[in-house]
């Protein structure tokens, strides 16, 4: 459901700033009117912004934030005028909740689901929850969350149209980062964007893609690393891929 703005003459207190564990459940389409002096007219685009947006199950709150569903925000300028809307990624995770109203899922971060320790202890069944970045490359719109495939979306209306596998690149699953790079080319069309995928174990396998901007795999490359590694992020220079790994 799409409600109003809220009211501009609202008044901001200490503990509205301390909410931020509290879920945001409305969606809002709204054109911005409480604006301090003018925006430029040459400012065009949409910001994109995503991040947790319900950290509660029907009223039974997540034990971590970072367990939350994925809302994505966009804040869109065109012709000196602001407008913002929001949406909730519709994962699959995300809509089967919303149905059962309760927890169906245990969380990576340290939310269980129902049942107690047994029911929790050799579950890795977790929630793709699309909630930690959001790009916008090749004309499509990707909710990140790196233990699963990205999550598309249309840019306009922030509508959920389903898993992203990049053309068979990705099969049910397959992890990844949701932190690429762009290594810039000598002109725009020759941006790169690389990511990875690391899948953690005895011997950890990491993937590196490199897309160009039609989305495009140009170039990718796979190597192992001993023992178990979980690499969050990691860097690029114009040579070389550099990942972190703490012994």
């Amino acid at each position: 459901m799409t409600v109003a703005a809220p009211s501009a003459a609202a008044t901001y207190l200490a503990n509205n700033w301390q909410g931020g564990h509290v879920s945001l459940k409305q969606e809002y389409d709204y054109p911005i009117a409480d604006i301090e002096g003018t925006i430029p007219p040459d400012l065009q685009g949409t910001l994109f912004r995503n991040g947790p947006g319900l950290l509660d199950i029907n009223g039974t709150p997540l034990k971590h934030p970072f367990d939350g569903d994925g809302m994505i925000c966009a804040i869109r300028f065109h012709r000196g005028q602001a407008h913002f809307r929001n949406r909730f990624v519709h994962t699959a995770g995300y809509l089967a909740e919303k149905a059962a109203g309760r927890i169906l899922y245990r969380g990576v971060f340290g939310t269980p689901k129902p049942g107690g320790l047994f029911a929790n202890a050799f579950d890795i069944n977790f929630k793709n929850i699309a909630n930690t970045h959001v790009i916008y490359w090749a004309d499509k719109l990707l909710a990140l969350w790196e233990a699963d495939q990205p999550y598309r979306l249309d840019p306009v209306t922030l509508e959920t149209l389903g898993l992203e596998d990049f053309s068979g690149l990705l099969n049910p699953g397959d992890p990844f980062s949701a932190h690429p790079r762009i290594l810039p080319g000598v002109t725009v069309a020759e941006d790169r964007l690389v990511n990875f995928a690391v899948k953690p174990g005895l011997s950890s396998t990491v993937k590196v893609f490199e897309f160009d901007r039609t989305g495009t795999v140009v170039h990718q490359r796979q190597f192992a690393i001993p023992g178990f590694a979980f690499i969050h992020d990691f860097a690029i220079t114009p040579n070389f891929y550099i990942f972190s790994k703490i012994q």
